[in-house]
């Protein structure tokens, strides 16, 4: 059995009104930035996603559950609100789950 890891990462949008003010072409690039992860999930290669509620302040939080650094990189560069350039990686890093739940 390979050893997973995982990896956390912060994706900022653009822009600091993104979430106030969306623009339509930004809301279907948000859908498929959606289905991405939800499909990451499903294969089990991510552990959680979910944006900060503070509309002043916004970004996303995703923890990848993979093999290597190297991986979880090129799954973030895959997310289409990366290559769309409508999200950008702030900070990415390994991280160590100590404590979850179930």
């Amino acid at each position: 059995m390979t050893k997973k890891n995982n990896f956390f990462a912060v994706i900022r949008p653009y822009r600091n009104d993104f979430i106030t003010n969306p623009k339509e072409q930004e809301d279907k690039i948000m859908s498929d930035h959606f289905h991405y992860l939800e499909s990451l999930l499903k294969q089990k290669q991510l552990f959680l996603a979910g944006p900060t509620l503070i509309p002043e302040d916004p970004f996303g939080i995703i923890i990848l559950e993979v093999e290597t650094e190297e991986q979880a990189k090129e799954l973030l560069e895959k997310d289409p609100s990366i290559k769309a350039g409508i999200q950008n990686i702030a900070d990415f890093r390994p991280i160590r789950l100590s404590l979850t739940r179930n």
